[in-house]
């Protein structure tokens, strides 16, 4: 006789298999549009390089400075890791001279003078050049390889913008003013790519148009509302100056797109995954230094 308290074991159900990782692996197709998780990884990692630039900016210079420092070493390193141009330590020993020698121009020059930029980039060139007689049988890509050394020496050396932008008078709240634009603009539009990631800008990159254009709108008016608060410039002068910048950054960041989608293309794989989504923000921070230098020092402290 059946004990009617007796009842059967239901069978568990089976645990829903795991999200696959998304296939950038065949260059032919389209990579898929990035989790969200990815997605809000980089707006938080926008939000405390931001941070990071404006609270420095009121310390000591040498700790600014070392703070910059790291921003670029960063740099220097995601872009050879990103993109894995020939002869990638040549590539990356001519940022690091860039970006050391930029700082010590802006740091120490008296009477300051950014004018030393010149002699550090050709320095930094210099270095590729000599470089690339070590490299033995695989110089057969030295056309390349010296193009992405140039490249990433201007890159690494733009941070240094910031740093001379504080030996002008009123150049703190300037910076503060131009870093609050861009910050905005590249979190907006990375922000926007959480829920319209759709139409793409191209079909090889995964970043959505919507972004693009409201992040541009955005940081210039972010710009305004900054002069409005800080004792620096006009908020008609800083929402010119921060459409500007505001634009310049965010095409910054979406240039890290295009430079993997010519790696992709290229067959030569994808960049971990770190490198892959963190690299767009410090090329918009890079691309951008050097026009809040010369917008802030022609244009907001000295209204020429």
């Amino acid at each position: 006789m059946i004990d009617p308290r007796h009842r059967p074991a239901r069978p568990r159900p089976e645990a829903a298999p795991a999200p696959a990782e998304p296939d950038y692996s065949d260059p032919t197709m389209p990579p898929p549009t990035p989790r969200r998780l990815a997605s809000a990884a980089v707006v938080v990692w926008v939000l405390l390089v931001t941070c990071g630039i404006l609270f420095g900016a009121g310390l000591d210079r040498l700790v600014f400075t070392a703070g910059i420092a790291g921003l670029q070493v960063l740099t220097v390193v995601g872009y050879v890791l990103h993109r894995r141009p020939p002869g990638p330590f040549v590539v990356a020993g001519a940022g690091l001279v860039a970006a050391l020698g930029a700082d010590l121009v802006m740091l120490y020059t008296d009477p300051f003078d950014p004018g030393g930029l010149v002699y550090v980039l050709a320095g930094a060139f210099g270095v590729a050049v000599i470089g690339q007689f070590f490299r033995g049988e695989a110089r057969e890509k030295l056309t390349v390889s010296m193009g992405a050394a140039a490249y990433l020496a201007v890159l690494a050396a733009a941070y240094s913008g910031f740093i001379g932008l504080l030996r002008h008078p009123g150049g703190q709240a300037a910076l503060w003013t131009c870093v609050i634009a861009a910050g905005t603009a590249v979190m907006t539009a990375r922000a926007i790519d959480l829920t319209i990631p759709k139409p793409r800008i191209n079909r090889q990159v995964p970043r959505g148009a919507f972004g693009v254009v409201i992040g541009g709108m955005v940081g210039t008016a972010a710009a305004a509302y900054a002069g409005v608060l800080l004792d620096g410039p006009t908020p008609d002068k800083a929402a010119m100056g921060g459409l500007v910048i505001g634009l310049v950054a965010v095409l910054g960041d979406l240039s890290a797109g295009y430079s993997h989608a010519g790696r992709r293309i290229d067959g030569d794989g994808v960049a971990p995954w770190p490198v892959r989504h963190g690299l767009g923000p410090l090329l918009a921070f890079a691309t951008v230094a050097p026009v809040v230098y010369l917008l802030s020092v022609y244009y907001i402290v000295r209204g020429l």
